[in-house]
């Protein structure tokens, strides 16, 4: 690796596959989810080999947009782990990102040499822009006047399908994209992944606000430190009055990071609203379309019952279908 040596031990520790002191290392490195989805599918259309690298592109692509992220929102801790930046500081974790950035992007030019498919790396490409555009919203999102006509569910899902949906959609249709399927059953798993990627980061917004760190492997109550106008946030927000809706509001527009005692404050407010129940409601909606779609699509009952278990572990609190989503080999949710 030569004299950047050290550069490249920073990304092996994100991936998980080395500690801080770049000693191997076995620990829980994030769900693979996403390629764990390609895979998947891919298993069922008989194109594995295929979709294979476009799996490892978005992985990378997935890694590069966290190591930024961290830095964005100032966390520290990402699987139960200190955060690149917080060990080697922003430049480091700035530049190592780039790095990961150019790797995927190797790998997405392999992605459609392999599947003999070019338009499976244009595709990957104009995905990974879409995710830059939905960063940019949520900037945008982060920094408007706390009022309906520039903070709304609009605006929210509209950022969440671009900066989180569109990866999982991603995943989903490479598979069909390597295997020729038909414009028809591209489009139920363009359909099923933007349906399931979105109602993952609302989920993961409920448990930013009602779950600790133990669990999610995040900061506790992150989104609230940093004040971000997720889902959590609007729903209450919209439905307060008087004196408890002035409260969020200065909570919400301090130009600081939430002390713990305020953080407490804003999560009694949220609780004294219908927005816990109300963004269940909403990813549960979201959940039961993506399951819709995996149940039209051309692919053997048992594969289309693990799709539909993915998408039931998904929903907090939810446990129906995990037991049988976990006992495939190509998925990795723990």
């Amino acid at each position: 690796m030569g004299p950047a040596a050290r550069m490249y031990q920073m990304l092996r520790y994100f991936m998980g596959y080395v500690d801080a002191e770049f000693m191997p290392t076995e620990i829980e490195s994030g769900k693979r989810f996403r390629p764990s989805l390609a895979l998947l599918i891919a298993d069922g259309y008989g194109v594995r080999e295929k979709v294979l690298p476009a799996a490892v592109a978005i992985e990378l692509f997935h890694n590069f947009t966290l190591i930024h992220d961290d830095v964005e929102d100032h966390d520290e801790f990402r699987r139960n782990r200190p955060t690149v930046w917080k060990l080697w500081g922003i430049n480091h974790a700035i530049n190592s990102g780039d790095m990961q950035l150019v790797i995927a992007s190797e790998w997405v030019l392999k992605a459609g040499e392999v599947a003999g498919a070019p338009e499976l790396s244009r595709t990957l490409l104009r995905t990974f822009g879409e995710v830059a555009e939905g960063q940019y919203l949520d900037f945008e999102l982060a920094s408007a006047p706390l009022d309906a006509a520039n903070v709304s569910e609009e605006g929210y899902l509209q950022m969440i399908e671009k900066k989180s949906g569109v990866l999982v959609r991603v995943a989903a249709e490479a598979a069909g994209i390597a295997a020729g399927k038909s414009g028809e059953e591209i489009g139920l798993l363009r359909e099923y992944g933007m349906y399931l990627g979105t109602a993952y980061q609302m989920a993961d917004d409920y448990r930013s606000a009602w779950t600790t760190q133990q669990i999610t492997g995040k900061d506790t109550c992150s989104d609230i430190r940093e004040h971000k106008r997720t889902l959590p946030f609007l729903y209450a927000y919209e439905e307060m009055e008087g004196n408890a809706r002035e409260r969020l509001h200065q909570l919400y527009s301090l130009e600081r990071q939430l002390a713990d005692g305020e953080i407490q404050e804003a999560i009694a407010l949220l609780d004294a609203t219908r927005s816990r129940s109300r963004v269940l409601g909403k990813v549960r909606e979201h959940a039961a379309r993506a399951k819709q779609a995996a149940a039209r699509l051309d692919l053997a009952p048992e594969t289309k019952a693990l799709l539909v278990g993915i998408v039931d572990m998904l929903v907090p609190e939810g446990k129906e279908s995990a037991a049988v989503a976990v006992e495939h080999p190509s998925i990795a949710l723990a």
